[in-house]
Formats: C-alpha cells, structure tokens, sequence
C-alpha cells in the first residue's frame, strides 16, 4: 500500500519535534558552552554563537509552520474536497512557500558554514574553494528556482511534477555536491597536518578529524536518501525533509558541546586527562623541546572547524604554550600554510 501524503506528513511532524526537542536541550547547552564556558580572558565567540542563534530560530520557525499545516489540513480544511491529502498537495499555498523559503534558506547558511570551514582550514587559499562556490551560487540559484516554480505551478500539481523535479533535484545535488567535496578536502588538510603534529609533539589530531568526517557524513548520508526518495517519487521525503532542520542545528550543537566540554580533544583525551599532561609537558619547554599548539574552532555542517597547528621551535622563553587543545575557542584562527 502506498505511503499517502497526509499520513506521510503526521509521521514527519512527529520525527521532527522528537528531533527538536533534543535540538533545544543542545542548543541551551551550546549557548552556555560559548558564553560560560570559553577560556578565562577570551571574548564571546560572536560568529559561533550567531550561527547557533540564526539555525535555532529557522529550525524553531520551520516545525512551527509544520504545525499550523498540520492544523490546516486535519482541522481546519479537513472536509474539504480531498481531505487533508489535497491541501498537502496545494504548492502555492503560503505556508508551504514559507517552509520551503524556510528550508532553502538553513541549507544554504549550513552550506555557507561548510563552505567557510573548508575556506578557512586551507589557509584562505580561493583556489580550493573555487568550485565549491560555484555549487553554493548553483544551490541559491535552483533554490529560487523551487520557490518560483512553486508559487507559479498549477493548483493540482503535486511535489513531483517536472517543472519542480528539476529545480529540486538540482538543488538536492549541488548541496550533496558542496557537503562531500568541503567535508572531503577538511578532512584531507587535517589529516595532513596531523603527520607534522605526531613528528613534532606525538599527539594526534585524528579525534578532530573524525568529527570533522562524522558531522559531514550524517547530512549528507540524509541527503542522498531524501533525494533517492524524492526520485523514486515516495510521499516518505517529506518524514526526511522535515527531520533535516533540526538533524543540522543537533549535529552543529553536538560538536560545540563535544569540543567545548573536552568530550573530544587531540589524542581522543578527555580535559583533565589533558591538563595533567600539559604540567609534565612544561618541563619539555623548559628544556628547549619543540612544542605545538592546536587551536580548534568547531562548529559545524549543517559546522565549522578550523584547525590551527602552530608547530614552531620554543627557547624557554614561551613557557606557557606547552601542549594545549583548547577546542573552541579562536574565531579568526585559521590553519597554517605548511612549509
């Protein structure tokens, strides 16, 4: 028996605010992670916490037009020509402009952050985020397309005639596209890096790059299956579609929280595993031995991470640099070129 569009939408309004609900706990525990729990003397990270505020409230906006839909078509329009299966199907209605417009926009801002990430990561080099850019204008583009194509669509149109199915399929692949490739060529420079930080300290940046690989992986894994379902023409793309805005700010939220409370660190440590090994590792600088410092700002995909590996040759006269990951902290680090 085929999934329906009004039981496909009951399903999805309940998926998602079991998602939103986790949303909200991580997003109250990120916004203390960023403003109570940054490093003594360093100011508010004004762009993490901007990027957590503006993805909590499209999110919260998102589930909120869900229910006013859901209100529409099982109260309201119940006993209308078609039930509550035709209003669903109405694409030029506002609220289901408004949540696509809602939609469009967080993926485009969670692609901008992995955009950012990649950009930064790399040493500001617009080389190796030239063709990402283009996805992202590609992504914009097709993503105004879906909106105009909606509003203009005939009445009895459903979600796979083909004048959307190409805006919607182009813009599913280009922000797959953008993910994968970001996430690809972070994941490659940190590993990079990580040879030169277990030379110079022995320490290993792998935890980082796992959650760098992991935060990306999750999106696009929900990506390519929303847009398999899409293709094949399954009513069950709108549990996936509506489940992906809180799936970007808990996966956004997780990594702050991991990092910021010293759950993931630089050899999979834990904080106070860390500090005890910083005191003995003083004693190195003392003697002249090389010492390193990673500053990782995380937050990401819908993420952004920037790795800093500063790998010089201390005299003793640095004696407070030792070994250090203090995770979140550092909005304007980036990663430096290797020589």
């Amino acid at each position: 028996m085929p999934f329906p569009a009004d039981e496909s939408k009951l399903v999805s309004i309940f998926i998602q605010t079991l998602l939103y609900g986790a949303y909200v706990v991580l997003f109250l525990i990120t916004h203390w992670v960023l403003v109570y729990k940054r490093p003594a003397g360093q100011p508010i990270n004004r762009t993490m916490l901007g990027i957590s505020v503006s993805m909590f409230v499209l999110a919260t906006m998102h589930i909120a037009v869900n229910y006013t839909r859901i209100i529409k078509a099982f109260i309201i329009f119940k006993d209308e020509p078609g039930g509550p299966g035709a209003f669903f199907n109405q694409l030029s209605e506002f609220t289901q402009l408004f949540g696509s417009a809602i939609y469009v926009a967080q993926t485009l801002l969670g692609d901008s952050v992995v955009l950012l990430r990649c950009y930064l990561v790399w040493g500001r080099r617009w080389t190796v985020v030239a063709f990402p850019v283009l996805l992202l204008l590609g992504s914009t583009a097709s993503g105004i397309g879906i909106l105009y194509s909606m509003a203009k669509v005939v009445p009895e149109a459903e979600i796979f005639v083909i004048q959307l199915q190409q805006w919607i399929v182009t813009f599913f692949s280009m922000t797959l596209a953008t993910n994968i490739i970001c996430t690809s060529l972070v994941a490659f420079r940190i590993w990079y890096v990580n040879r030169q930080s277990i030379l110079f300290s022995g320490q290993t940046l792998k935890p980082i790059m796992l959650l760098v690989v992991e935060s990306g992986a999750v999106y696009s894994a929900t990506l390519m299956t929303l847009l398999i379902l899409y293709k094949t023409e399954s009513w069950f793309q709108y549990v996936l579609l509506d489940a992906v805005s809180p799936i970007v700010g808990l996966v956004f939220s997780m990594i702050l929280v991991r990092i910021g409370l010293g759950l993931t660190t630089v050899g999979g440590e834990t904080r106070k595993t860390t500090k005890s090994r910083a005191v003995a590792n003083e004693r190195d600088v003392e003697k002249g031995h090389q010492s390193s410092r990673l500053e990782t700002f995380v937050a990401a995909p819908r993420a952004l991470e920037t790795t800093t590996m500063d790998s010089t040759v201390n005299q003793g006269s640095d004696r407070d640099s030792g070994h250090r990951a203090d995770s979140f902290g550092a909005s304007e680090s980036t990663l430096e070129k290797e020589k």
